[in-house]
């Protein structure tokens, strides 16, 4: 299964993955300095989440991607359905921090929110750290609207500290 953008192609992870994103984007701290999960500080930590991403392909309710630019295979990014609230899919995504600020993020969610469309799914949701600017643009470039702030204790069992999170949400036309 792979998604076509005007410059991007979105495709099935594989095991090969587990170096190339490693090195763009699995062991940087800044791009995951808003994620639920600490940068990977040894390569076999990526090898075996990509690994169990590999065993889930094909799984009811697993939509998974990785971000490729056209031209080549390797992988800068991901994005995927990271939760459901309701029956309504959340997206999350990283993106190399190398390839920040090109549209690339936002192309490849405007794919998958059409790809979860056509699924089926009536809305998708994406939450986004408040203090995370480029995440926050990227959602609201993609057309999705402002909910509400939701304020939680910690981010996950990893990030234990208190956190802001804006809230946002866009209905199938």
């Amino acid at each position: 299964m792979k998604l076509e953008t005007k410059r991007l192609i979105l495709r099935e992870i594989r095991l090969d993955d587990a170096e190339p994103m490693f090195r763009n984007w699995a062991n940087d701290p800044k791009v995951t300095e808003h994620l639920t999960w600490l940068p990977h500080g040894r390569i076999e930590v990526t090898r075996e989440r990509v690994a169990r991403w590999v065993e889930e392909i094909g799984q009811p309710g697993i939509h998974r991607f990785v971000i490729t630019i056209k031209g080549s295979d390797e992988p800068w990014g991901t994005i995927d359905v990271v939760d459901y609230h309701d029956g309504n899919p959340e997206i999350g995504y990283c993106l190399s921090r190398s390839k920040w600020n090109k549209g690339y993020m936002t192309e490849a969610c405007k794919a998958f929110i059409d790809y979860l469309f056509s699924l089926g799914f009536k809305k998708v949701i994406i939450r986004a750290n408040v203090g995370n600017i480029g995440s926050n643009r990227v959602i609201q470039k993609c057309g999705l609207k402002f909910c509400f702030v939701e304020k939680k204790e910690h981010c996950s069992e990893i990030r234990p500290e208190p956190v802001e999170i804006n809230w946002y949400e866009i209905e199938r036309p």
